[in-house]
């Protein structure tokens, strides 16, 4: 907001010879004073800086008189723009700036911040046609300080979301809410993060698209921001929820479940740990519920939200209809919560009491999340707990297990029901990954070089596969491929049958545009879907690779396991951000 920046004011800036706020509101009203300072524009920061040192003072009746003459004056502002019924983006922007009052202040003084905020629900025109209150909340919303309860206040007190989350809060029930699972039941709707933070207009629309003619029943529910919301507006089958704005991620199969209440109720679990930097993704739950369309909160019965009783991550965890299948990895945040530590105490593991504390911490947050999901835990690899070999094995296999650690489990395996009840196991594999490098022709490749953006520098033909190639022989990639051979190892004596796809590493120094990137590598897999059944169909959806060749290779796989696979195209900045397609969707299953 270059304009705003530029207004913001220091908070000692007052003119001697200035009138005070009583006598600078007795001179003119509130429509006057906008008007004027519409005109002179370098009357805003002495104007708007005296009645802020009203506004935040001690005064309670110079204070509410103060409050009251600034939400007129705001209301006077927004009712002329939007009966001109057009406007530029810096008077959207200087709108602002009179509902804030005094910006600096607001960001960095609390109590007049929280001032302010009273204000704002009365300081815009009722009347104001939805693209300005739209577009005031759109820059709200990249203000510090505002807050998901701050922003919800104002949203629903300017009449722009349906209900307010914070009064569909309800306690965690008893009995426990019910949870689908991975390997069946038909998807009645889908869950997508789409902003432009993250995606153009064109990659979200051929996204949808694609999903919506492979599945034109499902609803389609996109939490959005408003640029790629004018853009997505009448695509079929969806539903636009504005989040006006606020930094979500593109990936809402983390930060909540969707279940049913005893009563059949949809119910919304928000995970009570929070992922270091995507914090404002603990509010992602409660913007589905404040926006969900009314047809559909009816239909599924009033949607409430509640914070879950154990810490989860649901890219780490595969349920069935009879078991919670995960890795030690996936336990680890609530692990560390039992222990009261900060990270991995690796350094323990030297010793059995050290292997025998973290393994029955382990032990312990995996009795929780299967009484928490309604069905026991399984896990995809061999433990290392007491009474399964010397010190020397037990450190070898938690070595070789480290090798799957900072992977999300469903980049890694994918679960396919069969007819006979049984599973299918489609586990990762980097050979496979090599191997299928080896054989790429060179269309794949350019197509690689274009669907990723990679850069000219990192060179094209022989080049291009030489570091590419590279990637696959690391330490790190090697550590994985221990670990994924283990669980393939693991999963056939569990009775599952098990198939390998192919895993790549793609090296992100090798992407033209690397604004924001800190890992080195991003994968490409073929295991990171969503599976569903429709009467006869089993079928899974997921990212297209941008490889024809690892994709006709996958479709292969899945049909094998009696699965049909539909790939789309993909979001690409997720998928360098390593959130594959489910990472990239939350479902309702019918």
């Amino acid at each position: 907001m270059p304009r705003l920046a530029a207004l913001l004011l220091p908070l000692t800036l007052l003119l001697s010879d200035a009138p005070d706020a009583r006598q600078l509101m007795a001179r003119s009203t509130p429509a006057e004073m906008e008007r004027r300072l519409e005109a002179d524009r370098s009357l805003v920061p002495s104007t708007l800086g005296i009645l802020a040192t009203a506004l935040g003072g001690d005064d309670p009746a110079l204070v509410k008189e103060t409050g009251d003459y600034l939400a007129a004056a705001a209301r006077s502002r927004s009712r002329r723009l939007g009966a001109a019924g057009r406007w530029q983006p810096g008077q959207v922007e200087d709108l602002l700036v009179l509902q804030l009052v005094q910006p600096e202040r607001f960001v960095t003084d609390a109590a007049f911040r929280q001032r302010v905020l009273d204000l704002l629900p009365r300081a815009l025109d009722p009347a104001v046609p939805p693209a300005l209150r739209d577009g005031l909340l759109a820059e709200l919303n990249q203000v510090r300080g505002v807050d998901f309860a701050a922003s919800e206040r104002v949203e629903s007190a300017w009449g722009a979301v349906p209900r307010r989350s914070g009064e569909r809060r309800t306690a965690y029930p008893s009995p426990a809410p019910r949870f689908g699972h991975d390997t069946g039941g038909a998807l009645a709707a889908s869950v997508y993060s789409l902003s432009s933070t993250f995606f153009s207009a064109e990659e979200a629309t051929s996204f949808l698209a694609a999903v919506h003619e492979a599945a034109p029943e499902r609803r389609l529910l996109v939490l959005t921001d408003p640029p790629l919301q004018r853009a997505l507006a009448g695509s079929p089958g969806v539903r636009l929820l504005p989040t006006y704005g606020r930094p979500y991620s593109p990936w809402p199969r983390d930060p909540f479940s969707l279940a049913r209440e005893p009563g059949g109720r949809l119910l919304v679990l928000l995970r009570p740990n929070t992922q270091p930097g995507r914090e404002e993704d603990l509010f992602l739950g409660r913007e589905l519920v404040q926006n969900l369309p009314g047809d559909l909160d009816k239909a599924w019965g009033q949607v409430h939200w509640a914070e879950a009783p154990v810490p989860f991550h649901n890219g780490q965890i595969l349920l069935t209809p009879d078991a919670v299948w995960l890795s030690l990895h996936s336990l680890e945040p609530h692990i560390l919560q039992i222990l009261g530590l900060s990270r991995v105490p690796v350094e323990s593991f030297g010793t059995a009491a050290g292997i025998d504390r973290y393994q029955e911490a382990a032990g312990k947050a995996a009795r929780e999340l299967a009484a928490f999901y309604g069905r026991p835990v399984r896990f995809v690899h061999p433990l290392a707990g007491p009474g399964t070999g010397d010190i020397q094995a037990r450190r070898r296999l938690l070595g070789t297990l480290g090798g799957g650690a900072g992977y999300d489990l469903d980049s890694l395996l994918t679960l396919l029901p069969r007819p006979d009840g049984g599973l299918t196991a489609l586990v990762a594999d980097v050979s496979e990954g090599r191997r299928l490098l080896a054989a790429l022709p060179g269309d794949d490749w350019l197509s690689l070089e274009r669907g990723y953006g990679l850069a000219p520098a990192a060179g094209s033909g022989p080049a291009l596969r030489e570091r590419v190639a590279a990637a696959q022989e690391t330490a790190e990639a090697s550590r994985l491929d221990g670990f994924l051979d283990l669980v393939a190892e693991h999963l056939k004596k569990e009775g599952l049958q098990v198939r390998r796809l192919p895993l790549l590493a793609m090296p992100v120094a090798l992407l033209r545009d690397r604004a924001g990137l800190e890992h080195d590598t991003f994968l490409l897999t073929w295991n990171n879907v969503v599976v569903e059944t429709r009467g006869d169909l089993r079928r899974a959806e997921g990212f297209s690779s941008l490889l024809p060749t690892g994709d006709r290779d996958a479709r292969a796989a899945f049909a094998a396991a009696g699965v049909r696979l539909d790939l789309f195209p993909p979001l690409v900045r997720s998928v360098v951000l390593n959130g594959g397609y489910r990472c990239a969707s939350n479902h309702i299953r019918g």
